[in-house]
């Protein structure tokens, strides 16, 4: 943590700051670089989703440098992974050089070896709490990727499996295999 006062979501669009940092409920919470292998899963991730998504024209995709405003009036910014926003949700124009104040339709965390599975888990929550449909939680070590939906039991994918983009990128489609190659 960076501060004890409460950090506004306006404030940190104007901070300097060394590193990756989150805002959650408006505490400044440092998120640690990712090692080789998640960092290069992210990016296999963002490289997957880019393919499917550029040549539609379905949206946008974002890295993990990106964050998002989750709620109206609550100062918290996460910044997935990896990100997948449809078009017709895409902040334009003068919005674009702000955080998005939207949830993305699909979220992405890559566990790292320092992080812990119930930090894990808080995001996800959050994600679903503000109305995210889709997020994808990868776990490097036992090469799964778990789904998360509102209103529906989490379901693991392994390396024999294939990943779907569901009600939100329908005609997606890739063997988790790939993801781990």
């Amino acid at each position: 943590m960076v501060t004890t006062r409460h950090v506004t979501v306006e404030e940190l669009e104007t901070m300097s700051l060394d590193g990756l940092w989150e805002l959650i409920d408006g505490e400044l919470v440092e998120v640690t670089p990712a090692s080789d292998e998640p960092s290069s899963l992210g990016a296999t991730i963002v490289f997957l989703l880019s393919q499917h998504i550029r040549p539609a024209k379905l949206g946008r995709v974002y890295g993990a440098d990106g964050g998002f405003v989750l709620f109206p009036g609550r100062d918290t910014v996460l910044a997935p992974d990896a990100a997948f926003v449809r078009a017709d949700r895409a902040p334009q124009g003068e919005a674009r050089k702000h955080f998005p104040r939207l949830g993305p339709d699909l979220a992405v965390e890559v566990l790292s070896p320092c992080d812990r599975m119930a930090e894990a888990l808080r995001k996800v929550a959050l994600y679903l709490e503000a109305g995210v449909p889709l997020v994808w939680l990868v776990d490097p070590d036992s090469q799964s990727v778990t789904v998360f939906r509102p209103d529906a039991a989490p379901a693991i994918f392994h390396a024999s499996d294939t990943l779907d983009g569901g009600d939100v990128l329908p005609d997606f489609r890739v063997p988790v295999a790939e993801i781990f190659a």
